[in-house]
Parts: structure tokens; sequence; C-alpha cells
């Protein structure tokens, strides 16, 4: 049976939406604002879009000022912390690289140009993530002739070898998969949040 999807309501546009598209925060200790990516820390807690303009958007109106005071049922300094969306932004970068660490220790990741190109030609995925320094033609090459392929490339050459352990992460294949497709959901959050759009 397919997982029931939560929706819940942006707290600057009043749209409801898929929660996995959507970042809550709450009140923490000493009345601070803060993000819950996973959304399980306790307590009552507030959706926005994931989009950082939205973010400035609800720290520009106050926004988080009267849900604070309203979640805490009192009157109270609630603190929004400085550079609050560049926070978000770090944290919602080092989710996607945490699920790619997990998605290579669980089988369902491929790195290599011609063993990703092989998985690619077979069909056997069509989901790439390749390293954003990587050479203008690296991305041509590997994804000629091959149609509906899903390309990321917002990470570096550096910050993929280093969270997989690998020498030289550039070309990577992910593989059907729950991790993969956990990835894919914490990936589209942090592209929309940035105001990108996946490739395709």
């Amino acid at each position: 049976m397919a997982k029931a999807v939560r929706e819940r309501k942006c707290l600057v546009t009043g749209e409801v939406l898929p929660s996995e598209r959507m970042i809550r925060f709450v009140v923490g200790p000493d009345d601070v604002i803060v993000p819950d990516l996973a959304a399980k820390l306790p307590g009552r807690g507030c959706w926005i879009t994931a989009d950082r303009t939205l973010l400035d958007k609800a720290v520009d109106r106050k926004l988080f000022v009267r849900f604070g005071r309203k979640a805490l049922g009192r009157e109270g300094k609630i603190t929004v912390p400085e550079g609050l969306s560049v926070q978000v932004a770090d944290l919602l970068r080092k989710r996607c690289l945490d699920y790619l660490a997990l998605c290579n220790r669980a089988g369902q990741l491929v790195g290599g140009f011609e063993k990703v190109r092989s998985r690619l030609e077979g069909g056997k995925s069509r989901l790439v993530v390749m390293a954003s320094d990587v050479a203008d033609n690296g991305r041509s090459k590997l994804c000629r002739g091959i149609e509906n392929i899903r390309v990321i490339d917002i990470f570096t050459r550096d910050e993929l070898s280093r969270t997989l352990g690998l020498e030289n992460a550039v070309h990577l294949a992910l593989l059907p998969g729950g991790m993969s497709e956990s990835f894919l959901k914490e990936a589209g959050r942090y592209l929309s949040y940035l105001g990108k759009n996946e490739d395709q």
C-alpha cells in the first residue's frame, strides 16, 4: 500500500502542498526559531514552501514572531537567527549529500564514466549526479543518444568525493531503490529552494 502523502499549509502563501516540498520550523530552546528539515522535532511547527524568497518574506514580515507567540500561547521575544535562509540552504545541501552516502552504502549508486554510461545505455538508471565542475563536454558525452535522463549537477567534485569516500567522484548513476527515491525527494526540495529546476 502506498504511503499517504501529508499536506501542510505554507505560512507565507497559504497554499497547501505535500510536506516533502516544504520546510518545517519550530520554536526551540530560548524561544529561537529552528529549522526542522526532518520534521521530527517536538512542539507545534509551521511550514514554508521550499523557496528561499518565501523564507526571506516570512522573516521580513515577522511571520515567525507571530507564529511563535501563538505556538507558545504567550507573549515573548521570539528570535529569528540571523542568516536563517543561508543556514537552511546549508542544511538542505548537507541532507542531500548524506542521502547520497546512504545510496552508496545501500548499493544503489555506481561511479565512473564507463560504468555510468553502461547503466544508462542498459536502461538500468535514469538519474545521474554529475560534478558541477566537470569538463564542459563531459556531460554531453555521457548522455549522448540517451533520452529521458535526469541530471543533478549542483555538487562539486570535492564534495562528492568526500561524501562517498572516492578519489575522483565526477559521474554517478543512481539505481532504483528506496534510498535513491529519498535522495531524489531531498534534491528536489533543495533545487526548489534555490529556485532551480531538475535537468531533464
